[in-house]
C-alpha cells in the first residue's frame, strides 16, 4: 500500500487553482465546483491531484459503482481511496481494495458512539478514564470508516454491524462474515488520527 498524505493550501490562488483543476475531467471539475465552500473544493481537489502524481496520470478519469465509491476508468487491478479532514488530504493506493479515512480529534458528545458503535465498542470506551474516551472515540470512528470504505458501499453498511477491537497493539475486525482485513492507525500532528484498511479479498 501506498499513502500519501498532504496538508491544502488554504491561500492557494485562484490561478493555480484553475490550472490544477485543467488535470481532472469535466465530471469531476463539477463535483469539485459545486461545493458551497471554497475550503471544500480545495480538499477535494488536492485528493484528485495527489492521486495523479501517485499514478503519473495525465488526467484523472473517474468512474463510480452503485453506493458511489469512485474507481479508476478503465482500471480493475488497482483501488485507491481519498479523505479529508481540517488540513489534511490522504490518499492511499493498493492492489486490493482499500479504504482511508483521517479525522480531526475535537469536541464532542460521545452519546454520538451509542447509536453507531457496537456493545463491544461502547463497553470499551466507558472503561476508560473519561480523559481517553475522546481519543478512543475517534480512532474507533477512523477505523471503521476505513473498513467500509474499503468494502465499497460507504455508509450503506452500518457502523454497529461489525466491531473492531483497539485494545490491544494492532487493530481487530470482527463481523459476521469473518472477514480478513489489514488494519492501521496513525496519529498525524497532535489533532488528527489516520487509519488505513486493506481487504484480502474483492468483493
Amino acid at each position: 500500500m501506498e499513502i500519501v498524505k498532504r496538508k491544502i493550501d488554504r491561500n492557494l490562488s485562484r490561478e493555480k487553482f484553475d490550472y490544477l483543476l485543467s488535470f481532472v475531467n469535466e465530471k469531476e471539475k463539477k463535483k469539485i465546483l459545486r461545493y458551497r465552500r471554497y475550503e471544500d473544493s480545495l480538499r477535494s481537489l488536492y485528493g484528485k491531484i495527489i492521486l495523479k502524481d501517485m499514478l503519473n496520470l495525465e488526467k484523472v478519469e473517474l468512474e463510480y459503482n452503485k453506493w458511489g465509491q469512485p474507481k479508476l476508468m478503465n482500471e480493475d487491478k488497482l483501488y485507491f481511496n481519498i479523505s479529508h479532514s481540517g488540513e489534511w488530504v490522504a490518499v492511499a493506493v493498493d492492489e486490493k481494495p482499500v479504504g482511508i479515512d483521517i479525522q480531526e480529534i475535537n469536541k464532542t458528545d460521545l452519546d454520538i458512539a451509542k447509536s453507531f458503535f457496537s456493545k463491544q465498542e461502547n463497553e470499551y470506551i466507558s472503561s476508560l478514564p473519561e480523559e481517553k474516551r475522546i481519543e478512543a472515540f475517534f480512532m474507533l470512528w477512523t477505523l471503521k470508516e476505513a473498513f467500509i470504505k474499503a468494502k465499497g458501499r460507504g455508509l450503506y453498511i452500518s457502523l454497529n454491524s461489525f466491531t473492531i477491537d483497539i485494545s490491544n497493539k494492532k487493530p481487530l475486525l470482527y463481523n459476521e462474515e469473518n472477514e480478513e482485513c489489514e488494519l492501521s492507525l496513525e496519529r498525524v500532528e497532535e489533532n488528527y488520527f489516520m487509519a488505513t484498511c486493506i481487504l484480502e479479498k474483492s468483493f
